[in-house]
């Protein structure tokens, strides 16, 4: 009986399952492990799970999101992204902020650059934070000049 549904979308879904396999793949060559949903998509198809077309659109935005051109245009987004947030950090060496702020303020744009490499993305929320932190220290470095 389960032969029949597994059958059934490799016949539906077979493309979907080609694609999610080489991502899946290019993610383990990349950072040893590949992300979780991802890989429950590729089981539900292979072991003939019922998929809803909610399901089947995650299918098809992970493909999307996965395709050479999409990762080309993240790949860009990074290269000019990074070097900003890069910049924020110097900006808060030069505050006159308390050490434990300035070291939490380092931590959290750190950790956007890291997501950022290895992600390829950030929230709309992040992205709005960083420039706030960027405001911030760009505020209190001129307050200081203007001090001086």
């Amino acid at each position: 009986m389960m032969s029949k549904w597994v059958e059934k979308n490799e016949k539906e879904f077979g493309v979907q399952i080609i694609e999610l396999q080489k991502i899946i793949e290019r993610q383990v060559l990349a950072t040893g492990n590949s992300d979780q949903f991802t890989s429950d998509m590729l089981v539900a198809l292979k072991t003939g799970r019922r998929i809803t077309p909610k399901m089947e659109a995650a299918i098809n935005r992970i493909i999307k999101a996965n395709s050479p051109e999409e990762l080309f245009k993240r790949e860009e987004w990074v290269s000019k992204v990074v070097p900003k947030l890069m910049m924020v950090t110097s900006l808060i060496s030069d505050t006159n902020w308390k050490d434990n702020y300035k070291a939490d303020s380092h931590r959290f744009i750190n950790s956007l650059i890291e997501q950022a490499k290895s992600r390829k993305t950030l929230s709309k929320k992040q992205m709005d934070a960083a420039t706030k932190v960027y405001l911030r220290a760009k505020k209190n470095i001129e307050k200081n000049e203007n001090n001086a």
